[in-house]
Parts: structure tokens; C-alpha cells; sequence
């Protein structure tokens, strides 16, 4: 098993896992902090292999598409889902951008090593030294706009019955 495998099934494994501690309460607010975000990448994604700023060597779906199918549609999503599940809401700005910047970390700087170290991904354009500043802002970017979105997603009622996500 090369490293590229191991890691794609350690992105498989992974956030199926995760899912076994999600609280009751809270699964269909995961499912939809999931289901936002995983739009977002997907749609990111396309485009910049499209525009061909990205290149995804090893994927496993080589004929359904040209895009890391594990890393965007599995496990970045799930990252933003523990995200928005352990967001401290009541605590001050400070712990808040700690949070932001914590997850989104997480994220830019797993792109970045994969990319560096093996041929799960590979950036076309731009430096290695250019590549965590831009992965920084794409996904501080992706963040702000669906946690905006989960929010005035969770304050509306469900089919009218009052019904609010926490």
C-alpha cells in the first residue's frame, strides 16, 4: 500500500467515524453544516481544476472526475461540520477567531503538506510559499459565508412548527 492509499483510505475512515459522536440532538445540524460546505468545495474545486490551478494525480474515481474525491467531498466538509458543532457561540470574539482560525489551520495546512508530499494534489500555478496564503483566504473565505449561512439556517422555524436547530 503506497502512502497516497493509505491517506485515502485514513479520508474514508476518518470522518465516517467521526459521525459515531455526533450528538442526537445535534444531527441534523451536522448534516447540514456538512451538506453547505461540501457545496462550496465542490464547486471550488471544479473550478480550479477546470482553470487548471489544481491537479489531483492519484484520486479514486479517475473517470467520473478529475477532482480529490476523499480530501473535498469527505473530509473537509466533515472538519467544517466539527466546526460549526463545537463553535463556542457564547464565549467572547477572542475564543471565537481562536476557533476560526484553529479549523481553518487544520484544513490549509493538511492541503498543503498532501500537496507537498505526495501526489494526492498537486498546485499548477503559484509557489509553495504563495499556496498556504491563498488556501488561507479561499478557506477563511468558505467558512465565514456558510457559518453565516448555517446560522440563518438554524434561527428558522421547521415546518412551521417552531422547531429550531441548537
Amino acid at each position: 500500500m503506497t502512502i497516497e492509499q493509505f491517506i485515502i483510505l485514513f479520508l474514508f475512515i476518518i470522518p465516517l467515524v467521526s459521525t459515531l459522536y455526533i450528538p442526537k440532538k445535534k444531527i441534523r445540524l451536522a448534516m447540514i453544516s456538512f451538506l453547505v460546505f461540501h457545496a462550496f468545495t465542490w464547486a471550488g474545486c471544479i473550478i480550479l481544476v477546470q482553470t487548471g490551478s489544481i491537479e489531483y494525480p492519484v484520486r479514486i474515481f479517475n473517470h467520473a472526475t478529475k477532482v480529490g474525491f476523499t480530501q473535498n467531498f469527505l473530509f473537509i466538509p466533515s472538519i467544517f461540520m466539527w466546526f460549526i458543532l463545537t463553535f463556542p457561540s457564547s464565549e467572547p470574539m477572542l475564543k471565537k477567531i481562536i476557533h476560526y482560525v484553529l479549523f481553518i489551520s487544520m484544513i490549509v495546512w493538511f492541503v498543503y503538506f498532501i500537496s507537498v508530499y505526495t501526489d494526492l494534489q498537486e498546485f499548477l500555478k503559484g509557489t509553495n510559499k504563495s499556496q498556504p496564503v491563498r488556501l488561507y483566504i479561499n478557506f477563511a473565505s468558505y467558512f465565514v459565508v456558510c457559518h453565516l449561512y448555517i446560522k440563518w439556517f438554524s434561527n428558522t422555524s421547521i415546518e412551521g412548527r417552531g422547531e429550531v436547530f441548537d
